[in-house]
């Protein structure tokens, strides 16, 4: 509105000075009322954005909204970004690269523009060389004769204050983009860059993309594992630009695993960002972990205390990468364990309730599945069910139990638990009452066997217990009815894999219940 009036006001002036002044005065006076209305806007973008410059990396801009939420990158000085070169050449001892040396170090350096590169980004108070980060580094280079390089931004992640460690995202992926176009500009071919970034890494990947796709370029492809979710949750924290989407690079994979709905929950990123979302077992509490929910805003925002325990669904995006690379390593010829994931129509409460659940018998996948890992293929949202603990890749399985007509309505959790040789597997069904609204309604599970442990010809029977916990329910007077209390009436028991083979057991009208626990066999169909 105000631009308005004074765009107005600078027409009835110049109207009013052609009249009563000679041309050349009314320009003059048109040009002075311009200025005045430059400086106006000059001084409200002042007022309502900080920005700040550095050298080579350029300046970078926050809208103030009086929130101790939203900072400025600290400086380049500060941060001390470091990032170090592995090769075959030296696979244990970095060279390290500079982004702001017109690429002296790297024409130096063992780099090779002719073999692809990995590049390694760790999240908030972590650093380059853990165990972790190393071991991806090593099986690397054993697996792919490529460069590896590591991003050591220890001094930009550094607690407790998660809020400077977000802001510094930016400043350090528009450092790595800046070495990135040096070695784009020097032979490298962008399809080639390959970047993984963990938790707050990630969105340092995203920020990375932003100097090559002014120059055109777009790397092949990124790997958020667990975004990071404070602060990125929505452009009114955190801009586009400043985060990973799936427009920074042809392919970006991303892996959900400590997600959640609630502001307050979760480490990582609820909405799906990328071409490919992976959702491991649903993607918010992993199974063996006991995280402690509600406190992502205490832990990280107000400078708590972050542990391993705390963030165990969180780091475990990084352990179940890092075990798609180390798998490729095992013996020659054996074929190692991959997360197969398959998409689900009907989103997570289906997959949940074990209901999506892909038929491969000729071993090969379709449009509706993918694999997570290293050799990531698929599109869309896609679901996956792991293992309790290392190994977690496994044989996934689903089991469906036919419920009799005879069941009356009731609420409880059937579990399904599986013995056979060295081995153990549990399902649990939670129940309720629509499931049993006619004769034949089916009710599914999920879980995972470990890898190549079931197999039919070495395993054509499985021992099976049976239990029924019922869990009482208060209806409401109107809808009372006489309900056998504790009672699962079953036709039918089947388990399969995704590869055409099951087991089952047919019993018309199995009786099983807390206090009269079954136990039968299972056999190959």
């Amino acid at each position: 509105m105000l631009r308005k009036m004074c765009l107005f006001l600078s027409c009835a002036l110049l109207i009013d000075a052609q009249l009563f002044f000679p041309l050349k005065a009314a320009r003059q006076l048109t040009e002075r009322l311009r200025a005045k209305l430059s400086q106006y806007r000059d001084r409200t973008r002042e007022r309502n954005t900080q920005m700040i410059c550095y050298d080579v990396v350029g300046c970078f801009s926050l809208p103030h909204k009086n929130s101790p939420l939203q900072k400025v990158p600290e400086s380049p000085a500060a941060l001390d970004t470091k990032f170090l070169l592995f090769t075959r050449q030296n696979r244990t001892e970095p060279e390290l690269l500079h982004y702001a040396d017109a690429s002296g170090s790297l024409r130096s350096s063992s780099f090779n523009v002719f073999k692809p590169l990995k590049v390694l980004i760790h999240g908030y108070t972590s650093k380059w060389n853990q165990s972790g980060a190393v071991q991806v580094k090593d099986a690397y280079l054993q697996l792919y004769d490529c460069n590896v390089l590591l991003v050591d931004w220890q001094n930009g992640a550094r607690g407790p204050q998660y809020t400077s460690a977000a802001a510094n995202t930016e400043l350090v992926g528009r450092q790595l983009g800046i070495l990135l176009l040096s070695m784009v500009e020097g032979g490298l071919q962008p399809h080639n860059i390959h970047v993984i970034g963990f938790s707050l890494g990630a969105h340092v990947a995203g920020a990375a993309s932003e100097p090559l796709k002014i120059k055109g370029h777009l790397m092949g492809r990124i790997t958020g594992l667990d975004a990071a979710s404070p602060l990125f949750r929505s452009n009114h924290f955190r801009e586009k630009n400043k985060k990973l989407d799936r427009t920074d690079a042809r392919y970006v994979d991303v892996l959900h695993t400590d997600a959640s709905p609630f502001l307050a929950d979760g480490f990582g990123l609820w909405e799906p960002i990328g071409h490919a979302d992976f959702f491991p077992n649903g993607g918010q509490q992993q199974p063996g972990c006991r995280d402690r929910r509600s406190s992502v805003l205490i832990t990280q925002l107000e400078g708590g205390k972050l542990t391993r325990e705390s963030a165990c669904s969180h780091i475990r995006a990084f352990q179940l990468f890092t075990e798609t690379i180390s798998s490729k390593l095992g013996p020659p010829g054996a074929a190692p364990c991959q997360f197969i994931a398959y998409s689900c129509p009907g989103g997570m409460p289906a997959f949940e309730k074990g209901h999506c659940f892909p038929q491969l018998p000729k071993g090969n996948l379709t449009g509706e599945t993918g694999l997570f890992g290293e050799d990531s293929t698929g599109e869309g949202i896609m679901y996956f069910s792991t293992r309790a603990s290392s190994p977690y890749c496994g044989t996934q399985l689903q089991a469906s139990v036919y419920v009799a007509q005879r069941t009356s309505a009731i609420k409880g959790v059937l579990q399904i638990a599986l013995f056979y040789p060295h081995h153990s597997v549990t399902f649990h069904i939670e129940t309720n009452t629509k499931d049993f609204v006619m004769s034949g309604s089916r009710m599914d599970a999920v879980a995972v066997a470990p890898f190549r442990s079931l197999d039919p010809l070495q395993t054509p029977a499985i021992h099976t217990n049976l239990h029924f916990f019922p869990i009482q329910v208060e209806e409401e007077e109107e809808n009372r009815t006489a309900i056998a209390p504790g009672r699962l009436y079953v036709d039918k028991i089947v388990v399969r894999d995704m590869w055409g083979n099951s087991w089952q057991h047919s019993e018309k009208e199995l009786m099983v219940s807390d206090s009269s626990p079954k136990r039968l066999i299972l056999r190959t169909v």
